[in-house]
């Protein structure tokens, strides 16, 4: 082909149709791939997260009943070692009370063995006249100027019915150069004036008196009346 003289000539390239529809089509194409895999992935991540949850769920679940096993045991053995203790401490404590109790039915029968054997000795020297007798008065110092005192009455009789009265004590002494008698009630505050007796066989009546400073004992002077049928008074001095 000629040439044109004159005239720049442009070189040609063939390059082939494509429609507009195809490129959409790509692309919908890569999208749609790309949300099957990212959706896949986000559905093994669930899947694998609910495995997870389930599976700590269910180890939870057992080890609070695993806990609770475990705690009701323990409340068992609480209870049942707080039984043992207590049955220990019962045991202990009856065992105790049974031998403080026979102690004290020990101290009865020597006692009474005591008063039965005094008695005897009593009623053999007691002859004479039947009926109420000032048999003794002990007193013993415990602390300075204080003294315990047991008066002994007993009575005399074929029968021995109960007798009753009452019976006074005095304490004569000095205080100074004057002579003077206090009854039992100012050295002992738990006495009264006169005190009541009732007995079938002897009775004491003892206590603790607390002697003035200047005051110097000489004698106990002891009035004791019964009464009844058979009333008697007697009158008895014993020494300090």
């Amino acid at each position: 082909m000629a040439a044109v003289k004159g005239s720049k000539q442009r070189q040609m390239i063939v390059v082939p149709y494509r429609r507009p529809l195809y490129k959409v089509s790509v692309i919908f194409v890569s999208l749609a791939t790309l949300f099957i895999i990212g959706w896949g992935i986000y559905e093994f991540g669930m899947t694998q997260g609910k495995n997870l949850e389930i599976k700590m769920v269910r180890e939870h679940a057992e080890f609070k009943s695993g806990l609770a096993k475990a705690m009701v045991i323990n409340d068992d053995m609480r209870r049942e070692i707080a039984n043992l203790k207590l049955g220990k401490e019962v045991d202990s404590r009856a065992l105790e009370e049974v031998r403080l109790r026979i102690k004290e039915l020990q101290n009865q029968i020597a006692q009474l063995d005591e008063e039965l054997l005094f008695y005897k000795v009593v009623m053999l020297q007691d002859v004479g006249d039947h009926g109420l007798r000032i048999r003794s008065l002990d007193v013993n110092a415990t602390a300075p100027n204080r003294y315990r005192y047991s008066l002994l009455l007993t009575q005399v009789s074929d029968r021995y019915d109960y007798i009753q009265g009452d019976v006074q004590i005095n304490l004569k002494g000095l205080e100074g150069q004057q002579e003077k008698a206090l009854p039992l009630r100012e050295l002992d505050n738990n006495q009264k004036e006169q005190i009541n007796f009732r007995f079938k066989y002897f009775q004491n009546i003892d206590g603790e008196l607390a002697l003035p400073q200047e005051f110097e004992p000489q004698e106990f002077i002891v009035v004791a009346q019964s009464s009844g049928q058979n009333a008697k008074r007697l009158e008895k001095r014993f020494n300090w």
